[in-house]
């Protein structure tokens, strides 16, 4: 029933967009779908197309991995060290507090345009996922704290059989709203940084050459790659859940 409710309201926005359109007749304000359709299925058969999503997807990935590592590392040694949360705190303010254009320009001069993506991606989502996991490590039952107490363990594997298990919910949380936020703000630190290559290098050239086909053509693969990227981590969690 979801399935099919899903399905019915995108059929309708596109009927929606199409209607628009045909009434607008006028390309360079919006585009007819079909067109969009069409381009859509010319840049399957570039090389160019591959070349660009793999290398922003790789951009944002990395990003995201790196912002996942040391942000979960930093929340397991604040949850034990009361000193370190308490250290980490204003830092954890202050970069959530700054504007993603202020972390763009900022990084684009200081570091250049090829790494701009990776670093601006890791900036954006470090706070977000270290006050997730800490959140999840800091509310943890008494009962569970007090076993913990009596039937002391090792540390690390504390770590792997209680504390990761309990953090599971807001991995994926904060995965299923990483990935996009990653994603989008990669291809638009790659845009402003104008890169060699990328999603943001070929929106580049369709906003320079007025190309609004190309444009609604980009962003609705945007919109598909997120969409699969979305399903994986879910179809992920679904099947290693216990």
């Amino acid at each position: 029933m979801k399935r099919s409710s899903r399905y019915g309201s995108i059929i309708l926005l596109l009927i929606v967009w199409y209607v628009i359109a045909i009434q607008l007749n006028n390309e360079f304000r919006l585009p007819n779908p079909a067109d969009v359709g069409m381009r859509m299925m010319q840049q399957l058969t570039s090389p160019e197309f591959f070349n660009a999503v793999s290398i922003t997807l790789i951009r944002s990935l990395v990003g995201l991995a790196v912002a996942f590592v040391l942000a979960m590392l930093l929340a397991l040694l604040s949850s034990y060290h009361p000193l370190a949360r308490e250290m980490l705190s204003p830092i954890i303010l202050v970069t959530k507090s700054i504007p993603n254009i202020s972390y763009i320009i900022l990084v684009l001069i200081w570091f250049g345009r090829e790494i701009s993506a990776i670093i601006i991606t890791f900036l954006i989502l470090f706070p977000a996922f270290y006050s997730a996991f800490l959140e999840g490590l800091l509310s943890m039952d008494d009962k569970l704290k007090r076993v913990m107490r009596l039937y002391k363990e090792k540390t690390l594997r504390e770590i792997r059989m209680v504390r990761l298990p309990m953090l599971r919910p807001f991995i994926r949380g904060s995965l299923l709203s990483g990935i996009g936020l990653a994603f989008k703000v990669g291809v638009m630190a790659e845009i402003l940084g104008q890169v060699s290559y990328g999603i943001g290098r070929e929106l580049q050239y369709c906003r320079t050459d007025l190309d609004m086909v190309g444009i609604f053509a980009w962003t609705g693969w945007i919109i598909f790659i997120l969409i699969i990227l979305d399903w994986v981590i879910g179809k992920f969690f679904d099947a290693t859940e216990v």
